[in-house]
């Protein structure tokens, strides 16, 4: 999953092209093709900016083709952008190439939205720089309908300043474990002389994907692991909650999670310790943040949740070749740089995770790629709109205290297999 500023852009890539002077010198032959391409994309400046630095380079080659970009900031989740995409589906207006994350890939594919590209991505050696479980979970029933570009997956953001103020060791080889995790943030506690909190130690998370994991480091997850059933009522779901639950009430590290992210408290100093994915680089070097990186801290494993996107092409689009060229140009090894030097996400392809500039900032960076093997995908079946919207209701809840625990997980898994049931009669099964 991508983090996202508030921005939605629409432009054309045919002034850039022009104000650029493109195409001269460069050793390839320019195909004369004459066509209009779509592109619906999403992120803010800094994956637009990458974009069209793309759209430049595939312009140098099919100078008389039209690229029309629409950003989506994803700033109301990526429940909403389905919803948005179906309906250009449904009116006849839609783009010929997505940018979409993993939460979205099963309610697409479901529908048979995309073309297929097996055939693509074997013709294209290039594509074994990227990591192959990419691929393996951008297909759907053995296609690959995704070809893969940033990821994120959820680490422990510190602050450097705040830990040596308090004289508390970084975390040794960035590893932990729940409870080392816990006296820490204790530490990193901060009250005044009337005894109110001036800097919390750990922002306990108020968003799905952040919150997974604390449910994969316990052996757990709140669906089973197909993604067809809840998995509320294993004991080690409630055992994370209780531990969050405790951090928030027992130590008094973290608020009650609301609805917004503390991200500006933490770039404040404010709050020591969050946990975000790459996404937070870009603003963390804006705001000079001394920050570095930890895995998650483990009970069973170190275990964390991972999220990535992907462009798929629209399987009735009037110029597919086009559109692959396109694809390539915008998962290249340059567009891969520019986008993981920006902060966006970790690059798809392994060299551009390997740049001086890349792993400059923050100091552990070499973690992102490290941790990889220890990844699980963010859970994300066909009706994810759904399940999310659930799970958080529920969450938020035990968090706050309004409902207990052992009712929260009972009440949120009967409601979640409800989701599922309907699921089911509307796939036919």
């Amino acid at each position: 999953m991508l983090k996202l500023s508030r921005r939605s852009l629409l432009l054309s890539s045919a002034a850039l092209a022009a104000g650029a002077g493109l195409g001269v010198g460069r050793a390839f032959a320019q195909s004369d093709a004459t066509a209009t391409l779509k592109l619906q994309g999403f992120g803010g400046e800094a994956q637009l900016a990458a974009i069209n630095n793309a759209i430049k380079r595939f312009n140098a080659k099919y100078p008389n083709v039209t690229v029309e970009v629409e950003m989506d900031a994803i700033s109301t989740g990526w429940g909403d952008y389905v919803t948005k995409v179906l309906g250009q589906f449904n009116a006849g207006a839609a783009a010929d190439v997505y940018g979409t994350a993993i939460e979205t890939f099963q309610a697409f594919s479901s529908r048979g939205l995309w073309l297929g590209l097996n055939d693509f991505v074997a013709a294209n050696t290039g594509f074994s720089d990227f990591a192959p479980s990419l691929f393996e979970q951008g297909s759907y029933k053995g296609e690959i309908n995704y070809v893969p570009i940033g990821w994120n997956n959820i680490m422990i953001n510190y602050n450097r300043d705040l830990f040596d103020k308090a004289g508390v060791a970084y975390p040794a080889n960035g590893a932990w474990t729940w409870e080392e995790f816990r006296e820490v943030a204790k530490k990193l506690t901060v009250k005044d002389g009337s005894g109110n909190v001036t800097q919390f130690g750990y922002e306990v998370p108020n968003q799905n994907f952040f919150i997974q994991p604390w449910f994969f480091s316990n052996g757990t997850g709140v669906l089973n692991d197909d993604w067809t059933a809840s998995n509320m009522l294993d004991p080690k779901v409630a055992e994370s909650l209780q531990f969050l639950y405790d951090l928030i009430h027992v130590d008094g590290v973290s608020p009650i999670p609301g609805k917004d992210t503390m991200d500006n408290q933490f770039f404040a100093g404010q709050v020591a310790m969050i946990s975000r994915g790459h996404w937070i680089v870009e603003n963390a070097k804006a705001n000079k943040l001394n920050m570095d990186i930890a895995k998650v801290p483990s009970k069973e494993s170190d275990t964390t949740v991972i999220g990535f996107g992907g462009y798929a092409i629209n399987k009735t689009t009037a110029n597919a070749d086009l559109a692959k060229a396109l694809v390539l140009e915008l998962t290249s090894e340059e567009t891969q740089k520019e986008e993981g030097e920006g902060g966006g996400g970790v690059p798809g392809r392994k060299s551009a995770a390997s740049t001086e500039a890349f792993l400059s900032f923050p100091p552990s960076a070499a973690l992102y790629y490290e941790t990889l093997p220890h990844t699980k995908a963010v859970p994300s079946p066909a009706n994810f709109q759904e399940v999310e919207k659930i799970f958080i209701r529920y969450y938020t809840a035990m968090m706050s205290g309004e409902t207990s625990i052992a009712d929260g997980v009972k009440q949120a898994d009967a409601e979640l297999n409800d989701s599922f049931a309907r699921l089911k009669q509307q796939m036919g099964g």
